[in-house]
């Protein structure tokens, strides 16, 4: 399972080949925060790059965007990503429905607009096959697409800080891992290389390598596991999805009963997403004191 823990802190100079569509070529992002910089840059730009940290993150659909100009026609022009409820994300925020989505873009650009929901391969799928193909069946195509490897920390901070201004959880292997303060105490390392132990039922380890590889092993399995609980989360919000769109057109009880059953069945796994993954840090720390 890929982790999707990189971030940055601070502030990041840009400099834009070929300018964005408002015609600037250098911004400055800040770590954090979301203002007319950071909207530029992944409103008139870099919205595909933010569209698919977000979608890869929470397993949720695209919606596309294309503007029907006077001199070109209709021309796709942005992307964002849909929540199991319905609601359209994206730089700017949350917009309630698609319906209001896109009555937002008309009256931004006063053109004629036209929105679709769609699946990420789906509308990927054209703008890699005339940018990069070998990338097309790749989820994580926009982490490979920039020679500067902290853009994709770049990417995914402002993926997690749009999910969590509309109040979305951000899945505990999208997380990134927290920094030990400044005065916090390391346990010692131990100053014998060999152990024994004097309960239960299995042989001691007499060396520190056998240790380690134990240690490496288990947290080998504890992937497995996150990857398991990942791909349960992503099910369990496509199955919402599916829901949201019969129960939009009904008023049956059972419907409404299974969406919120499976709203809580994605948020227990994303906890014990976080009880694997802070089993796994506990058993590194260790393995690191030895």
């Amino acid at each position: 399972m890929f982790r999707l823990d990189a971030d940055f802190e601070g502030s990041v100079d840009l400099y834009i080949p070929g300018g964005t569509s408002a015609g600037s070529e250098r911004l400055t992002l800040t770590a954090g925060q979301i203002g007319p910089q950071e909207e530029e840059f992944f409103g008139q730009s870099q919205c595909h790059w933010l569209a698919a940290a977000m979608s890869c993150m929470t397993g949720w659909d695209l919606v596309g965007v294309k503007l029907r100009y006077p001199d070109r026609g209709w021309t796709a022009v942005h992307t964002a990503v849909i929540t199991p409820d319905g609601a359209v994300l994206d730089i700017y925020g949350r917009h309630h429905s698609l319906d209001a989505f896109a009555e937002w873009y008309r009256k931004l650009t006063v053109l004629d607009v036209a929105v679709r929901r769609m699946p990420r391969e789906e509308l990927f799928h054209g703008h890699l096959t005339s940018t990069d193909p070998s990338l097309i069946d790749d989820p994580l195509w926009w982490t490979r697409t920039s020679s500067d490897r902290g853009m994709t920390a770049v990417y995914q901070h402002y993926a997690r800080l749009v999910l969590t201004k509309a109040g979305h959880q951000v899945p505990e292997h999208c997380r990134p891992a927290a920094k030990p303060a400044a005065n916090e105490k390391r346990t010692p390392p131990p100053t014998s290389s060999t152990t024994t132990t004097t309960t239960g039922g299995t042989p001691a380890m007499s060396s520190i390598d056998e240790i380690r590889a134990v240690l490496a092993s288990s947290n080998e399995q504890a992937e497995g596991v996150l990857a398991a609980l990942a791909q349960a989360s992503q099910t369990t919000t496509e199955i919402q999805g599916r829901l949201h769109q019969v129960a939009a057109a009904s008023s049956q009880a059972p419907v409404h009963e299974a969406m919120g059953l499976y709203a809580q069945i994605t948020e227990n796994v994303s906890q014990l997403m976080g009880l694997v993954s802070a089993a796994r840090s506990a058993v590194e720390s260790y393995a690191a004191n030895l």
